[in-house]
């Protein structure tokens, strides 16, 4: 429950410490006092929006503190754990803070947050409901979470809501593949094109390579076969003026160290090296003779090359790949080729599994289209009880009309509130018989129903009383009280009827102070609510009737108080 808020700097507050506590807790002020800024500044503290006029005149920036106290096994602790957002002991701090430039921070237990992640916890903490929340009472749009809040078949939904998604999810994924297939279809004739060119060009791995070397060896058979010629001969031929080739000079060379060796045994590993040296020069020159009988110079076969290279070039160049990458393009293509004959086996796989998932969702929909129809029995039988204390001799049905199509995340109905405000009334949806008294009437009948289904520890009415006074005022306060009883209440009222069944009562006014307007909340006793009652019963022309009023009010509704 609420148990403390700290507001600073917002609108005409300067500063405010309020603490609460369990049970009915009344507002009340005259009209413009400000009662709802306290609502506002807590709804701060929830995630709603924040606008830098809210803050003060003449201050940069503003605070709002709220603190809860949550009992260890309230889903609130659950969620704060897995966020790694929990405090000590049972307590929970949310903090507000806006500046002036329009920056809104926010804080749980101290932990910087988003706003949304404020908003997300906010929604398990405080229900509350103002005037307009009768205009979302007339939309049958929420008249289903409605419902489902009442019946707590989360899983049920949740089941629902996932089956509803895999089947979209796998539609989405046919959908995209018949348009792969369609695609395909020309893709394939292209593919088999491109590949019969490079498989009809019959190109071998290394061919490239070994097409340049050999047009290299054509192209330049005669300059290379010089080379040749002359290396041979000055290795093993008769070279230079004196008539002595390389080989026949290092084998002198080698003789003479050979002999001289006789003398001296250090020549030995020269002369060996020499020798050594003789061998390798007549290997050399039989390996380059070897080449020079190779030499190819027929014309007719460069000409078949150039053919060749060009015909590779050509295709190379028109796929815009190197001539050696041409052999892993068309692989490439091979495998494109067998992914798109794979089309068909997905598509079928998808449809199994769109069947899977619509088998699954008419499971789950079922049981919750079942459990819906359980709940709404309950829920009108438990809110025309509730009418009826609220002066309503009202019939409440709750319509489920079946939606035809696709997978729906909140299943295969509709819902919508219908009413027979008076005896022998057929029924009719809400927006078209009930006033606005009866629909303040009707929304605190289903707050109260579904007071026993939700976790929310606190529940805030703000001027649900519209519209209303008399007996059915006090049927609302008296009705207050009863979910007071289950749930931390706070209710902003005109109404005295209302007001006289508060266990606590605060009252809101303005006041001045070194030239500016500033609010204040006061606690009031016993005497101070007699007052405050004759006041709102009087106006500010307080007499002893309206006193004698006020009391009679209190003494009607103290059993019912505590």
């Amino acid at each position: 429950m609420l148990r403390q808020l700290t507001i600073e700097n917002i609108a005409l507050v300067e500063r405010l410490d309020l603490e609460f506590e369990p049970g009915l807790t009344i507002l009340t002020g005259e009209t413009g006092a400000g009662k709802s800024i306290l609502i506002d500044a807590l709804a701060l503290t929830l995630g709603a929006r924040a606008e830098s006029g809210l803050i003060r005149t003449g201050c940069d920036h503003a605070m709002i503190i709220a603190r809860f106290i949550l009992p260890e096994s309230h889903p609130v602790r659950l969620w704060l754990r897995e966020q790694e957002l929990d405090g000590e002991n049972d307590e929970l701090f949310l903090r507000r803070t806006l500046s002036a430039n329009g920056r809104s921070k926010a804080f749980i237990n101290e932990t910087p947050v988003p706003v949304t992640t404020l908003a997300q916890l906010g929604d398990g903490l405080v229900d509350i409901h103002g005037q307009h929340d009768h205009q979302s009472l007339l939309n049958p749009a929420s008249h289903l979470a409605i419902l489902d809040a009442f019946a707590c078949h989360e899983e049920l939904t949740r089941l629902t809501a996932g089956h509803a998604h895999e089947w979209h999810a796998q539609h989405k994924k046919l959908t995209t593949l018949r348009q792969q297939a369609r695609d395909a279809q020309q893709r394939r004739a292209f593919l088999a094109h491109q590949l019969d060119e490079i498989d009809a060009c019959g190109l071998r791995s290394g061919e490239w390579q070994e097409l340049e070397q050999r047009r290299g060896r054509l192209a330049h058979a005669v300059r290379l076969g010089d080379a040749a010629r002359v290396s041979m001969e000055m290795i093993g031929g008769e070279h230079g003026e004196s008539g002595e080739s390389a080989l026949r000079l290092i084998s002198y060379a080698a003789a003479e160290l050979e002999d001289a060796s006789r003398l001296d045994p250090a020549m030995i590993p020269l002369a060996e090296q020499l020798r050594s040296l003789h061998y390798e020069l007549e290997d050399a020159s039989d390996r380059i003779r070897h080449y020079a009988d190779g030499l190819e110079t027929d014309p007719e076969q460069l000409e078949e090359l150039e053919e060749r290279i060009a015909l590779i070039r050509n295709l190379a160049r028109k796929h815009r790949h190197a001539p050696d990458e041409l052999l892993a393009l068309a692989e490439t293509w091979r495998q494109e080729l067998d992914s798109l004959d794979q089309i068909e086996d997905d598509e079928q796989r998808l449809l199994d599994a769109m069947d899977r998932a619509m088998k699954a969702f008419e499971t789950a929909a079922g049981q919750l289209s079942r459990s819906r129809k359980q709940a709404s029995t309950r829920l009108t039988r438990e809110t025309e009880g509730h009418l009826s204390q609220l002066g309503m001799t009202a019939r409440l049905a709750v319509a489920l009309r079946p939606v035809r199509g696709d997978p729906r995340a909140g299943g295969v109905e509709d819902a919508e509130f219908q009413i027979s405000a008076n005896p022998g009334e057929p029924l009719k949806p809400l927006k078209q018989v009930a006033s606005g008294g009866e629909i303040a009437r009707v929304m605190l009948a289903l707050k109260t129903t579904l007071a026993e289904a939700v976790t929310i520890p606190t529940l805030i009415f703000d001027e649900v009383d519209v519209g209303v006074g008399g007996r059915t005022a006090s049927a609302i306060g008296a009705k207050l009280a009863q979910v007071a009883s289950r749930r931390q209440t706070l209710a902003v009222t005109h109404s005295p009827q209302v007001a006289a069944w508060g266990a606590h009562h605060f009252k809101v006014a303005k006041s001045t102070c070194d030239g500016r307007m500033r609010i204040a909340v006061l606690s009031l006793k016993s005497d101070q609510r007699v007052e405050e009652l004759a006041r709102m019963l009087a106006g500010e022309e307080i007499n002893s009737a309206a006193r004698e009023n006020a009391l009679a009010l209190l003494s009607a509704a103290s059993p019912n108080r505590e």
